[in-house]
């Protein structure tokens, strides 16, 4: 396989709203222990889903050394939570990536964190955020000299926020083969009654602010994506840019992953008419996605309900592994969601 999501894994490897919210919730109650038959599948060639069987939404996995690191919104009295793995199926759970916010911000709606390392050798973590007295939620981004963390967000302001478009929420960072830095979010839209949109800017020299043109990029136009699209994740394969997004309400399971494809980061992209990853009969709603490399392995990794609890904060969006292909064609195939999984990752030898 030749996918590479660009430097940035070269380089190292959502209370709830109905209708009013993006796709992460603010679950306020402790979550549970990993589950413990992990340890006992970890040990074979297949796996078991959910790999992290708590209330773990929007996750994002970043390879650091030997291990993983798994980042996700605000829980477990952790303003961002992490889990740490040797084999990214056995999760034990970390410290708060991000203990202390910035200044213009307020906990209980820190939600959607991706790291990435950057170029010189640091970490940016981006995040969304709510802004102190308003009823809007922005992004901003941390530091850290290690992808643990902890992150430091000294900023006095947010990096985006799109304060008359309902806010600004979903930051994802992309380096392209290139070298070119980018930040895709979406803005809040379905917050206030109208459209959503996936947008890109180019980030700076130090990734710490967004620079020049904000170009629109998707917009929910398709039956399946209802009232919003979000999550976008993009991964550079063959020359092309495909993103993997969200659409529909992340409380229903209706939610969904879909694709889209690109010539450059910018676009314009071309949606698939229907969602790469929907509700089965063993997870539902799974959605928010980012992807990882494992070795010559593309997974995604995503959130789930268990079927019957949808919308239930206290049970929560488990974290889930797919694998994931492109096709010769210049499309792509998603594994749906299985419980049994006869391959687990495999790191390079």
């Amino acid at each position: 396989m030749t996918s590479t999501r660009g430097l940035t894994q070269l380089l190292a490897p959502l209370l709830l709203v109905a209708g009013l919210v993006g796709c992460s919730g603010t679950p306020t109650s402790p979550s549970t222990s990993p589950n413990p038959t992990k340890e006992e599948s970890s040990m074979t060639e297949g796996f078991t889903n959910p790999v992290y069987a708590t209330n773990f939404a929007d996750p994002h996995i970043l390879a650091d050394g030997d291990g993983f690191i798994a980042f996700a919104t605000n829980g477990n009295t952790m303003n961002v939570q992490t889990a740490t793995s040797d084999d990214m199926v056995t999760w034990q759970q970390g410290s708060d990536a991000l203990p202390v916010l910035p200044v213009w911000s307020s906990p209980g709606k820190v939600w959607a964190p991706e790291t990435i390392k950057w170029t010189d050798g640091t970490y940016r973590m981006y995040y969304t955020t709510m802004v102190v007295g308003q009823d809007r939620q922005c992004l901003s981004v941390a530091t850290s000299d290690t992808a643990a963390g902890p992150y430091v967000d000294d900023s006095t302001a947010p990096v985006v926020c799109e304060k008359d478009e309902g806010g600004s929420i979903d930051s994802s960072p992309f380096i392209a083969s290139d070298g070119t830095a980018w930040l895709y979010w979406k803005n809040d839209g379905n917050h206030i009654g109208v459209d959503t949109f996936i947008r890109v800017a180019r980030l700076s020299a130090d990734g710490m602010s967004t620079e020049g043109e904000t170009t629109d990029v998707l917009q929910q136009d398709l039956p399946w994506e209802d009232m919003l699209v979000e999550g976008p994740n993009v991964w550079e394969h063959d020359g092309k840019f495909h993103m993997f997004y969200s659409g529909n309400g992340y409380w229903t399971d209706k939610y969904a992953v879909g694709h889209a494809v690109g010539d450059s980061p910018t676009g314009p992209f071309t949606k698939d008419p229907e969602p790469v990853l929907t509700t089965n009969d063993v997870a539902a709603g799974p959605g928010h996605n980012s992807l990882i490399e494992v070795g010559d392995q593309l997974w995604m990794v995503y959130h789930a309900w268990e079927p019957g609890a949808v919308g239930d904060e206290a049970t929560g969006r488990q974290m889930w592994l797919s694998r994931v292909s492109f096709t010769d064609d210049g499309g792509v195939e998603v594994e749906p969601p299985l419980v049994e999984n006869p391959e687990a990752p495999k790191k390079a030898s």
